[in-house]
């Protein structure tokens, strides 16, 4: 019989943490708590960005930043109990999340986002859950949340591909998202191709072919 865990009760250790209420203090609260630092600032240069892009394609720039900031919120879980989780809830699992666990935190940060924000919003849900790999048919959201991502990284200096990137967004967020894609690929720099990366890259190509840019 299918049974599904409870991530929040399972794996984290934020059952006693006080909630006030607003998305932005509650996440700063609890990647503080589990010494995310990192993951914080990232979360929020991530929002700031996604608000930009929702603007110049007139999205709902709110949807936008509640999912630039929870995206990573599966970050205070080990790789291994992702996994874990997984397998328990009877996930499909690609290759890539077989051999790097960590690419299962876009799906698990669904889950916290459900559980902890209590978060319904199919938009939102859905641009969390693809946005390392992005997907077949990626809609506005997925798109925009996949490219603040990336141009937001949360490395040190600037993401080789963000003039490049920068610039087909002016274009479209097709543009953008397969000009990331293409970079990383060209330039070696993704550690195990997606099946949904795969899909996503493919179907943007014949996207972009068909109308004719």
């Amino acid at each position: 019989m299918h049974w599904r865990i409870a991530m929040i009760k399972q794996y984290t250790n934020i059952n006693n943490l006080d909630m006030v209420g607003k998305i932005e203090e509650d996440i700063k609260n609890i990647f503080l708590s589990n010494n995310k630092e990192k993951t914080l600032e990232h979360s929020i240069n991530v929002a700031k960005t996604s608000v930009i892009i929702a603007e110049k394609y007139s999205l709902d720039r709110r949807i936008c930043e509640i999912a630039g900031y929870l995206h990573d919120m599966s970050a205070i879980i080990s790789p291994e109990d992702m996994l874990q989780y997984a397998r328990c809830n009877h996930w499909y699992i690609d290759e890539a999340e077989e051999k790097y666990p960590f690419l299962l935190h876009q799906r698990c940060s669904v889950e916290l986002a459900k559980e902890i924000f209590n978060i319904k919003d199919n938009n939102i849900l859905e641009a969390i859950g693809c946005h390392t790999t992005l997907k077949l048919n990626p809609t506005p959201y997925e798109m925009t949340l996949f490219i603040a991502d990336k141009l937001s990284w949360d490395q040190e200096g600037r993401p080789p591909f963000y003039d490049l990137v920068k610039e087909e967004l002016d274009k479209s967020l097709y543009h953008a998202s397969l000009a990331y894609m293409n970079y990383i690929i060209d330039n070696k720099l993704i550690l195990y191709p997606h099946k949904w990366f795969i899909e996503g890259k493919q179907w943007l190509e014949e996207f972009i072919n068909k109308i004719g840019n």
